[in-house]
């Protein structure tokens, strides 16, 4: 079974921006999740980045996660939900596998994390 720890320490994502993607580049990074301690401290490396740009409209053009992120609809090509953070530690804390979540959702479908977490624990 994978947990949360092993998902997190291998969740990741490639930043680019539109305006990059739109002129022909691809250039972005890979970022792990685990490098940072929060949402916060990831939006600020993504910035520093990608700061040769005023505004820079980020687009996650790949990620790596496992498949909850996901169903939760907490990462997409254009938007990083800032709870994601928050989520990974209460999933950590409580004590269940990760797969434990997973089956829940795929049972009563997408649902917001906190009614997930509520009838789960």
């Amino acid at each position: 079974m994978a947990n949360l720890t092993n998902c997190l320490d291998t969740a990741c994502i490639y930043v680019g921006t539109y305006h990059k993607y739109n002129n022909g580049s691809l250039y972005g990074k890979w970022l792990n999740l685990s490098d940072y301690s929060d949402y916060d401290e990831l939006l600020e490396a993504m910035h520093n980045l990608h700061n040769d740009e005023d505004d820079p409209e980020l687009m996650f053009q790949d990620y790596e996660h496992c498949e909850l992120f996901e169903k939760l609809g907490l990462i997409s090509e254009c938007y990083l939900s800032k709870e994601i953070f928050e989520i990974m530690d209460q999933i950590s804390s409580s004590g269940y596998d990760l797969e434990v979540f997973e089956a829940y959702v795929d049972c009563v479908g997408k649902m917001d994390f906190q009614s997930v977490y509520g009838d789960v624990i």
